[in-house]
């Protein structure tokens, strides 16, 4: 059952316009489905030195950000089987989120996707050993965004689509089991960086990129240590 820690918790599930708007939630308990909506610019969901923090198995997190300059900085403890999308429209917009900081997220799915420029997101997902069958689904459109995609649960797979110039995508992928990176990328001067990291000969690191693109880099490194 659902145990709300935090009454912002309860203001944070309605649709929330204008700017300058800020959200606190700090929830604990299974099932949740939570849907947040901000239009206008500077909006806020957690900052850095309050994080929005969730813990629960199957949770159903949806937060879309429609704007310029909103912030969205967010914990998810621990939670098995957790759908996590975050969606942002407009420039500068800035994305952090840790999935598994300590504890399982065992079959969680992250989806994100950005359209416009100069966006960042940073996000880690499966800190906690015990981590499995992760997912990330991440699209970008608009130049000189800036992607940190860390999938450190076994047996990882993620799916990004990039089109636009001058974007800068950083991808890690680590444990012991199956990954695989499949990426479309269309556009120029992307500088693309994949490194996946396997220290067990029987099972496998898998990479496809599709590349339409000129004067674009792309470094793609597997290693059995830390690369």
């Amino acid at each position: 059952m659902k145990k709300l820690v935090s009454l912002f918790l309860l203001f944070a599930s309605s649709v929330v316009y204008a700017g300058n708007n800020d959200i606190y939630i700090t929830q604990s308990g299974a099932g949740l489905t939570m849907n947040i909506d901000q239009i206008g610019d500077t909006n806020k969901v957690g900052t850095s030195q309050a994080r929005a923090t969730f813990a629960g198995a199957s949770m159903t997190v949806d937060i879309d950000q429609v704007g310029d300059s909103n912030t969205m900085a967010a914990s998810v403890a621990q939670g098995a089987s957790t759908s996590f999308t975050a969606t942002t429209t407009g420039d500068s917009n800035t994305t952090t989120l840790a999935l598994g900081a300590t504890g399982d997220v065992a079959n969680t799915d992250f989806d994100y996707a950005a359209t416009g420029d100069s966006n960042v997101l940073t996000v880690t997902q499966g800190a906690a050993a015990t981590a499995t069958g992760g997912n990330q689904d991440i699209v970008v459109a608009g130049t000189s965004n800036n992607i940190n995609a860390t999938c450190e649960v076994v047996g990882c797979i993620n799916n990004w689509n990039v089109d636009g110039d001058s974007n800068d995508i950083d991808t890690t992928q680590t444990g012991n089991s199956d990954h695989s990176i499949t990426a479309v990328i269309t556009g120029s001067t992307n500088n693309i960086d994949i490194d996946q990291t396997n220290s067990t000969g029987s099972v496998s690191d898998v990479v496809v990129i599709t590349a339409t693109t000129s004067n674009g880099t792309i470094d793609v490194d597997q290693c059995t240590s830390g690369c």
